[in-house]
């Protein structure tokens, strides 16, 4: 049996929204994350409305005070592509001929489910590491969030207090907002975990999937584990960071094509993504790490 990809341009209209979809949205830091879809190329102005009250003693009159506060968070889409060419004929001599196509004209490569899940699969693991990238870009002690203190990267003893300490340094006027998470790397999240057994603070619940998130104990906040590196970590509602994606127009796809002119089959991915924190002020970073 073999795989004809002639008859991929009607499963390509059927299922690449799907599969760029898979890629560009789930990944685990955009469980948590404010997503904003339809954006087009270039910079996106989010509006932001915050209040200032003055509360006075009952008295007769108009004694107005206190203001309306309306600001801007700028987020730039970037367009990312990917791009390959297959050549059948490459593929000849190590796989067996049930698995090709027996015409000289070969239109077809095998595996092209296996293919495409591969390629969303790269795509989802770089946008998980933009997304982490511009998240550290902006949420910065130069930008305004509260610095922890920590100086020195997390070890197994030091940590579940490091965490502590992270979430400790967060302003109080986060509080009311949702979705307050650490965001760590997996070489932290790993060590967080363990940490937590030893001190028999890990209490496993059958129904929760432990392997991208950790409730913190004594806390309100989740470990959330990404796919970037690095001693850094930020605590605070994740809720404010703003992630924009195209999606809803036919630039965001994933194609799987023949092409007769160079006797090769192309698959083609792109998208488009840009980020932006609607108030660091709301956040906390461990030190400079």
């Amino acid at each position: 049996m073999s795989y004809n990809l002639t008859n991929l341009a009607a499963y390509t209209d059927e299922m690449s929204f799907d599969l760029i979809s898979k890629a560009v949205l789930q990944t685990s830091v955009m469980d948590y994350v404010t997503v904003r879809s339809g954006l087009k190329a270039g910079t996106t102005a989010i509006n932001l409305l915050d209040a200032n009250i003055a509360v006075a003693d009952r008295a007769c009159g108009w004694n107005e005070a206190g203001s309306l506060t309306y600001t801007q968070v700028d987020i730039t889409m970037s367009e990312k592509q990917t791009k390959q060419a297959l050549c059948p004929t490459d593929l000849r001599d190590y796989y067996l001929s049930e698995k090709l196509s027996a015409s000289a004209h070969a239109e077809e490569v095998p595996f092209e489910e296996v293919v495409s899940n591969l390629f969303v699969e790269k795509i989802r693991e770089y946008n998980e590491g933009f997304i982490a990238t511009e998240i550290f870009t902006a949420v910065s002690v130069a930008n305004g969030a509260a610095d922890s203190g920590q100086t020195v990267a997390s070890t197994l003893a030091t940590i579940y207090d490091d965490v502590l300490d992270l979430i400790d340094a967060v302003p109080a006027k986060a509080d009311k907002y949702g979705n307050k998470a650490v965001l760590m790397s997996p070489s932290n999240f790993n060590i967080l975990r363990r940490a937590l057994v030893a001190q028999n603070l890990y209490h496993f619940d059958p129904s929760s999937d432990n392997s991208e998130r950790l409730n913190i104990p004594g806390t309100d906040y989740i470990a959330v584990k990404g796919t970037f590196t690095g001693a850094a970590m930020i605590a605070g509602p994740m809720e404010m960071i703003v992630l924009g994606v195209g999606l809803e127009d036919d630039f965001d796809k994933l194609n799987i094509f023949y092409s007769a002119d160079n006797d090769e089959v192309r698959v083609m991915g792109a998208w488009r993504l840009g980020l932006g924190v609607g108030q660091v002020d709301l956040f906390a970073k461990n030190g400079t790490l």
